[in-house]
């Protein structure tokens, strides 16, 4: 086995194993916030969002079309994805925030890195 394919093989599993760690909790993460309080997305949005008008109204209330499970699941991966570029507008000094978004941001890129050393271990021939 040459040196690039033991690298690709070793990163793809470190990737692989967090995911697999991390799949049920982030399920039920992601689900508590689509599916549960609305207060929980309004916390995230105030702390991550970039324009709070979009999502909010001149009263302060979420907008209707932004309320249903699937808008606000988009939204929480969404902000997961991109936590490491916008993690400096989180206006909370929040260990706890911080600690889950970070875990959360590291399952999300995990399966994207899983997906992508798979892929790059097929196309090079790694794995058949």
């Amino acid at each position: 086995m040459e040196w690039y394919e033991a690298t690709i093989t070793i990163i793809g599993i470190a990737f692989g194993v967090y995911l697999v760690i991390w799949a049920v909790p982030g399920t039920i993460m992601s689900a508590m916030i689509a599916l549960g309080n609305i207060e929980r997305i309004i916390y995230i949005d105030k702390q991550l969002a970039k324009n709070l008008d979009k999502y909010y109204d001149e009263k302060g209330y979420l907008r209707w079309e932004y309320q249903i499970s699937s808008s606000i699941g988009t939204r929480l991966f969404g902000y997961w994805i991109s936590y490491p570029f916008i993690k400096h507008r989180a206006k909370t000094p929040s260990r706890k925030f911080q600690f889950f978004m970070w875990v959360n941001c590291l399952g999300m890129w995990s399966f994207l890195g899983a997906v992508l050393f798979v892929g790059l271990a097929k196309l090079l021939g790694v794995i058949p």
